[in-house]
């Protein structure tokens, strides 16, 4: 091997070594009818997993609502239905902290399938949490 070629290999070594995958990993879509718990980190936690800022707790359905964003992420889930519910307070934090933090993120963007189900959120022991529902029918 003549030292171009080595040069060329150790210079295309150097690259893969340096690059990382940081896209969060996409959970499949659950096409359960009952509610599920969504736990996420809110922006305003403290980032050791201790959970030191908890959700403010919700005492009805209508202090819940469904969004795609995700708490500590700047890109929204990809495709319908969405996954989270948070309550309003808590997603107003989120949107607050993006609108600071995330400026010059580039997020994906999926072609996406009209999705079957849809996502309601709903209030449950103090927490809001999903429920996917079947879509109503187009008339």
């Amino acid at each position: 091997m003549n030292t171009s070629s080595l040069s060329l290999a150790l210079v295309a070594l150097a690259c893969l070594a340096g690059c990382r995958n940081e896209a969060p990993a996409q959970s499949a879509p659950s096409t359960s009818t009952t509610p599920t718990a969504v736990t996420s980190a809110s922006p305003t936690d403290t980032g050791d997993g201790s959970g030191a800022a908890s959700s403010p707790r919700c005492e009805t359905d209508a202090d819940c609502v469904v969004s795609c964003a995700r708490a500590g992420d700047c890109c929204d889930q990809l495709c319908p239905p969405c996954d989270q519910a948070f309550h309003r307070d808590e997603l107003a934090a989120l949107q607050q902290w993006r609108a600071q933090s995330c400026a010059a993120a580039s997020c994906p963007v999926a072609k996406c399938m009209a999705p079957k189900e849809e996502s309601v959120a709903r209030c449950a022991s103090g927490q809001c949490l999903v429920q996917r529902v079947p879509r109503a029918a187009d008339q």
